[in-house]
């Protein structure tokens, strides 16, 4: 049982590239459905946002987790290595970006004071910004360093 259980977890960190991009996809249906209801004021967005966010941050901690086991079940060479360092920290600051700014939602939602609403798009800009480059520097680990390289001509 022991080695089953020893297999088990070695294999878990696989699923970090099925894992990820959910909480990725809801976190950007967040920032959409916010800047829709931003522009049309319709109760429905402003519920989207809320849901997507608050899905993204109950996903985000078996994406990071399941990271966390993938990277340290590969033996990278020390340029990637430090690649997967630099990931691990900008899914933690994602995580806790995002955690942020559900909470100040959540307050606003309360309070309705509006430093709380744009303290809230300052996060959700911060998001965006973590979670790109979060997801640039895992490119860089699962493509290599140049995988952009020739994009553009």
């Amino acid at each position: 049982m022991g080695a089953f259980l020893g297999a088990l977890k070695m294999n878990f960190g696989k699923l970090h590239v099925l894992l990820v991009h959910f909480p990725i996809a809801l976190s950007v249906a967040a920032i959409a459905a916010d800047i829709l209801w931003g522009l049309t004021k319709r109760p429905f967005f402003r519920a989207a946002g809320a849901y997507c966010l608050v899905a993204a941050l109950i996903a985000t901690p078996m994406a990071v987790f399941t990271g966390w086991e993938l990277l340290s079940s590969l033996k990278l060479p020390p340029d990637l290595a430090d690649l997967g360092e630099d990931h691990e920290h900008m899914a933690i600051a994602s995580l806790c970006v995002m955690a942020a700014a559900a909470a100040v939602r959540g307050f606003w939602a309360q309070q309705q004071k509006k430093w709380m609403l744009v303290l809230y798009g300052v996060l959700m800009a911060a998001l965006f910004v973590c979670i790109s480059i979060t997801g640039h520097l895992g490119g860089k680990i699962a493509f290599g360093v140049d995988y952009l390289q020739g994009l553009f001509g």
